[in-house]
């Protein structure tokens, strides 16, 4: 004879073979000492962040946020041929504002290259805080997650993106 399935078995297939992978990528729950090891262990490792650290990221995260948003593709063809593009008759002569645009670029353009190697889940985490921190109100949502799995996810980039921008010099160190 069988066993009796629980009722959430007899449901949906799609639903029941979701849970049963979510079942199995569930990671073993651990004790409390091998828990407090692994705190220890994040607590004193290189890769554990600073508020300074936070900080820069953070200023990081919104120029990135500004020149991707301002740099969103047009429809219809360009009006410059593909290798003069970013070019200006004023790069000679620029001033202050122009030096300022051409460096928010190049730090743009590293982080974009950052981000572009983490999970989808993960960056359109990135891309829903700095939209909400642009707007300055939660307007932007991932209706696939709770406000604190966005924000463990946030987290979790920001926590990837600190050793990769540290090895592009990126992210000052403070002694």
């Amino acid at each position: 004879m069988t066993a009796l399935l629980p009722k959430w078995a007899m449901g949906d297939p799609a639903i029941v073979a979701e849970r049963l992978e979510g079942i199995k990528r569930k990671p073993p729950r651990l004790t409390r000492q091998e828990e407090a090891r692994k705190g220890l262990e994040q607590l004193f490792s290189e890769d554990h962040m600073t508020k300074d650290e936070s900080e820069q990221l953070e200023e990081l995260l919104m120029t990135w946020y500004h020149w991707a948003k301002a740099h969103r593709e047009h429809l219809g063809h360009s009006r410059v041929a593909p290798g003069f593009h970013g070019v200006s008759d004023l790069d000679a002569y620029g001033d202050d504002d122009e030096t300022d645009a051409k460096l928010n670029r190049y730090v743009a353009e590293q982080v974009d290259v950052c981000l572009s190697s983490l999970p989808v889940e993960l960056r359109a985490a990135v891309g829903i805080h700095a939209g909400n921190r642009a707007a300055g109100a939660c307007v932007f949502s991932n209706p696939r997650f709770t406000p604190e799995q966005q924000h463990q996810r946030y987290q979790e980039a920001k926590a990837r993106l600190l050793p990769m921008l540290r090895k592009r010099d990126m992210i000052k160190m403070v002694a």
